[in-house]
């Protein structure tokens, strides 16, 4: 009777509330890190992370970028692997968990003007400092 007391207990302190879609290969929410903790981790090679974060931007032509907010004002781009997956277009604003490698760079200024012009923006120079994610998965929490 106590497991089953135990059991239920557990069950009762997650959080149901919170559920998510899944897009791209199936990743869980567990020990994500904060933007902001991303940022002071990534740097020039690849690496694994997973971040917590809010949408700020989707493409609106495919659903095949995103950008996510940071209070740093620093460009962090989010791609889907292997151009495997898409995100749907009506999300930003949408709280998120990403998973995959990421890293600093400096884009092509081609690369930095198309994704200007699929965000429906003005090209800046400042649009080629970026941050690239790589995903393999992305949870979208749902309302």
């Amino acid at each position: 009777m106590r497991y089953i007391a135990i059991i239920l207990f557990a069950f009762a302190c997650s959080n149901p509330s919170e559920k998510f879609a899944f897009h791209g290969e199936e990743i869980s929410s567990e020990n994500a890190i904060s933007v902001e903790e991303f940022l002071a981790q990534v740097g020039e090679e690849n690496a694994n992370f997973k971040v917590r974060a809010t949408i700020e931007e989707v493409c609106q032509m495919k659903g095949c970028w995103m950008t996510i907010m940071n209070e740093s004002d620093i460009n962090i781009r989010v791609t889907f692997k292997d151009y495997g997956f898409f995100v749907p277009k009506d999300v930003s604003g949408s709280e998120v968990i990403i998973e995959g490698i990421a890293k600093e760079e400096i884009l092509d200024e081609d690369v930095a003007r198309h994704y200007a012009e699929d965000g429906g923006q003005e090209y800046d120079e400042s649009m080629r400092n970026s941050i690239t994610f790589v995903a393999k998965g992305v949870l979208i929490k749902e309302s």
